[in-house]
C-alpha cells in the first residue's frame, strides 16, 4: 500500500531537463510528461523528434561539458529556469570481466557514470541558485545488483548509484535526489548500441546471468513504471530510491540479503577492531 503524501508545488517541478531522451526511457519519460503539460528539454545526441508547443528539443553529449553547458543556457533561456534533472543518457555491455578490454571499459564509464557526472556538475549550481531542484539518476537494478558479462555496465551503474548517494547527502538544503532503479523492459532499446560477445573461454559457457534462479514470466510495463516515477517526484518527500519492475524487486532483494549476511558475520570483528579511548574509559568510570 502506497503512504499518503502531500504534493508539491507544480511550479518547483514545472521545468524537466531529461537526457538519452531520443530512445527507450527517456523518450518515453518526455512523452508522459509532455502529456501532463510540463515543460521538457529533451536531449540527445540524436535530436528527439517531439513536436509540442511545451517540448525544446537539442543535440548534447553529455562527455562533452560544453555541450551540456549550451544546452543549461538554452533551456534557462526558453524555460525562465529547470526544475528537475531525469538522467538516463546510457550505454549497455555484456563481455565477460576476462575478456573486456580496457578501451571499451573506458569508453562505457565515459558515457554512463561520467556522462552522469557532467550533467549533474552542470546543473547543481542553478539548483542552488534557485534554493530548488530535483535529480533523478536511472541508475537501474545494476546499480545494485550485479550479473555475468556485465563488467563494464555493472561497474558504471554501482558508480552512478554512489554518486547520486553523495548527492543526495550533500544537497540536502536545496536539491532532492532520487536512484530510478528499473528492471528490464522490453523496447527500451538499451542493447541497441551495446557492445555483446559470446565468451570464448569455456569455464564461462552456459553461465547464467544472475545467480538465483527465478522464472521470468511476467514482462515489465514500461508506461506503468513511468507514472510511478512522475508521481513519485509529484510528491513533496522523494525517496532516496525507487525499484521498478518484479526482476529488480528480485535481484535487488538477493543482493540485500547477501548484504544482511555479510553484516551479521562481520560484526563481533568489526566492533573488536575498536578499542576505547581514555575519554571514553573516564566517561564510564563517573557515569558509575
Amino acid at each position: 500500500m502506497w503512504l499518503k503524501s502531500k504534493k508539491i508545488d507544480k511550479n518547483k517541478i514545472k521545468t524537466w531537463l531529461v537526457t538519452g531522451a531520443s530512445s527507450g526511457v527517456g523518450y518515453e519519460i518526455c512523452k508522459e510528461l509532455l502529456a501532463r503539460d510540463y515543460n521538457v528539454i529533451a536531449v540527445s545526441r540524436r535530436i528527439p523528434d517531439f513536436n509540442h508547443e511545451n517540448a525544446l528539443c537539442l543535440s548534447m553529449d553529455v562527455t562533452k561539458p560544453e555541450s551540456i553547458k549550451q544546452v543549461i543556457e538554452k533551456g534557462i533561456e526558453r524555460f525562465g529556469k529547470i526544475d528537475v534533472l531525469s538522467s538516463n543518457a546510457g550505454i549497455s555491455a555484456n563481455v565477460t570481466l576476462e575478456e573486456e578490454t580496457l578501451e571499451h571499459m573506458k569508453e562505457v564509464m565515459e558515457t554512463n557514470f561520467f556522462g552522469t557526472f557532467n550533467v549533474i556538475n552542470a546543473i547543481l549550481p542553478h539548483f542552488r541558485k534557485n534554493k530548488n531542484g530535483t535529480i533523478i539518476c536511472n541508475t537501474s537494478q545494476s546499480g545494485i545488483s550485479c550479473r555475468a558479462f556485465g563488467s563494464a555496465y555493472v561497474s558504471s551503474k554501482h558508480a552512478i548509484e554512489g554518486l547520486a548517494s553523495v548527492c543526495w547527502h550533500e544537497t540536502r538544503k536545496f536539491c532532492r535526489v532520487m536512484a530510478l532503479e528499473l528492471g528490464y523492459f522490453k523496447n527500451t532499446e538499451i542493447y541497441k548500441n551495446s557492445l555483446s560477445k559470446k565468451s570464448e573461454i569455456k569455464e564461462y559457457k552456459n553461465l547464467k546471468g544472475f545467480y538465483i534462479n527465478f522464472k521470468r514470466d511476467f514482462e515489465n510495463q514500461l508506461p506503468i513504471a513511468i507514472d510511478y516515477m512522475i508521481k513519485e517526484v509529484e510528491k513533496k518527500k522523494l525517496p532516496r530510491r525507487l525499484m521498478l519492475g518484479k526482476d529488480a524487486l528480485i535481484q535487488i532483494g538477493a543482493e540485500i540479503d547477501w548484504l544482511k549476511k555479510d553484516f551479521a558475520k562481520s560484526r563481533i570483528r568489526a566492533l573488536s577492531c575498536a578499542k576505547p579511548t581514555k575519554k571514553t574509559l573516564i566517561q564510564k568510570i563517573f557515569k558509575k
